[in-house]
């Protein structure tokens, strides 16, 4: 019976639990978290829930902090199959609203470090268990795990992001074509900032670079279809709430990295890239699925220039990140001194005083 491992149960892995329990496809489910008390009660209310829609599945809890000298031994005792991790100092809903305005002027990318820090403590405790099951990240996964993989292991893709773009793709596609959503071929290379402004209710006067392909029986409505992506608005709550649509965009990952046969699909971060691309993933491990006349040149490259819209201009091969000018001095005024770049070694420092601002 295969095993799901869920590091932490925040807000989003909660919604994992609660989807991944329902769903049919994990008959174990494991929560490994420091809270246990709490973390039972959850996964007490998941089987219940799952129990009134016919599924059954068994789902443990496990006392578990990566930051513990025996993170290593604990995960080495669990043995998964698959495990999902989305830890972060700072979710992005504590930022909804904020009253500092020099708060919401920094990008997305501003916040980088609240999100590589506990990725890199996870990292230890993981290399050091020497488990070599799949492991799934949700923690910015377009730059983090990119990040992770040019400085040791890394998550084998992340889920989110790119997938998310494409309800709304297939949705304007089927009323274009007057066609089921069934008969639409879509494939998309986009980035974190792509999916982070298609579903905004305010008018986007630019979208990051992507490319696009749908097909209809043969026939290429690409074009059509992109024309309406800028025009056609389609708001979301920006609460809580869209932390059940990530959980969604998960549970095909999760399950096609236990299957023998592969499922394609679309996911960031496969084995360590920057953005989102098509995917054929498996328990075999995750490839790559371009259009033929796409070149995965030209696809890395669109997803390296959609950066500079969360803030980022460059990534350097040791996982270094280069912020953009507008970046940069948004952290200054922030935090009253300079950060340009960030090295992966120092995000715990700079991940402290992010918080320490926003206090």
């Amino acid at each position: 019976m295969s095993k799901l491992l869920l590091i932490s149960l925040g807000k989003l892995n909660g919604a994992v639990l609660e989807a991944a329990a329902r769903d049919g496809r994990f008959p174990h489910i494991i929560v490994a978290t420091r809270n246990v008390a709490q973390a039972r009660m959850r996964a007490n209310a998941a089987r219940i829930g799952a129990a009134l829609e016919g599924e059954y599945p068994r789902i443990d809890v496990v006392g578990f902090d990566f930051n513990a000298p025996d993170a290593a031994d604990t995960l080495r005792k669990i043995q998964p199959d698959l495990m999902m991790a989305a830890p972060t100092f700072l979710p992005w809903w504590k930022l909804l609203g904020h009253a500092n305005p020099k708060v919401r002027a920094l990008p997305f990318a501003g916040w980088l470090a609240c999100h590589l820090a506990p990725m890199l403590a996870l990292r230890a405790a993981w290399e050091k268990s020497e488990l070599h099951c799949p492991w799934v990240s949700a923690t910015y996964p377009d730059v983090v795990n990119a990040v992770l993989h040019m400085t040791g292991q890394g998550p084998i893709v992340g889920i989110g992001n790119v997938s998310e773009c494409l309800p709304k793709i297939r949705f304007l596609a089927s009323q274009h074509a007057n066609a089921p959503i069934a008969e639409l071929a879509v494939k998309l290379v986009g980035s974190h900032a792509l999916s982070n402004l298609f579903y905004r209710e305010e008018a986007v006067k630019e979208l990051p670079p992507f490319l696009l392909q749908v097909l209809w029986h043969g026939h290429d409505i690409s074009l059509a279809v992109k024309d309406k992506l800028r025009s056609v608005k389609m708001p979301v709550v920006q609460d809580l709430e869209i932390n059940r649509i990530t959980a969604s965009a998960a549970l095909d990952v999760l399950a096609a990295l236990l299957d023998a046969e592969p499922h394609a699909l679309h996911a960031p971060a496969p084995n360590g890239l920057v953005g989102g691309y098509p995917v054929r993933i498996s328990r075999k491990g995750v490839e790559i699925d371009l259009p033929p006349d796409w070149p995965l040149e030209h696809a890395l490259g669109i997803n390296a220039s959609a950066l500079v819209f969360d803030g980022i201009s460059a990534i350097e091969k040791d996982g270094t990140v280069i912020y953009t000018e507008k970046c940069a001095v948004a952290l200054k005024a922030l935090l009253g001194e300079e950060w340009p770049r960030l090295a992966p070694a120092e995000a715990p420092a700079l991940a402290a005083k992010l918080i320490a601002a926003l206090d």
